[in-house]
């Protein structure tokens, strides 16, 4: 089996044209971007504008920001309410306090008389 080097058949055929569509896309971007007295602080910021529409930007992309953006917006429900483990191990605590409390251990009385 051979290793690296040249693979017959690979890469770009001869002839065919680099993919434009990219690079019509990057500059239509640079070319709608905000002047620059309005520079977004953050990259929320940024996507928060896209999304309502302050910045030209198609469906697709808006989609994708707003899934990005989600966790900065909204907190996680896990974080707001304790998990299964989490209660059971506050309940077993408030148990074994009061009447049901383990014992103390024994003390240790050291005589050293001799």
């Amino acid at each position: 089996m051979a290793r690296g080097g040249f693979r017959p058949g690979a890469g770009r055929p001869k002839g065919a044209k680099a993919p434009e569509k990219a690079v019509k896309k990057a500059t239509k971007a640079l070319e709608t971007a905000p002047p620059a007295s309005k520079r977004f602080t953050t990259a929320l910021d940024f996507a928060m504008a896209a999304i309502n529409g302050d910045v030209e930007a198609d469906l697709d992309s808006k989609v994708r920001l707003a899934i990005a953006a989600m966790p900065f917006q909204h907190a996680k429900l896990e974080s707001a309410a304790p998990g299964k483990k989490q209660q059971r191990q506050e309940s077993a605590e408030k148990s074994a306090a009061g009447r049901f409390a383990p014992p103390a251990p024994p003390k240790l009385v050291v005589n050293n008389k001799q």
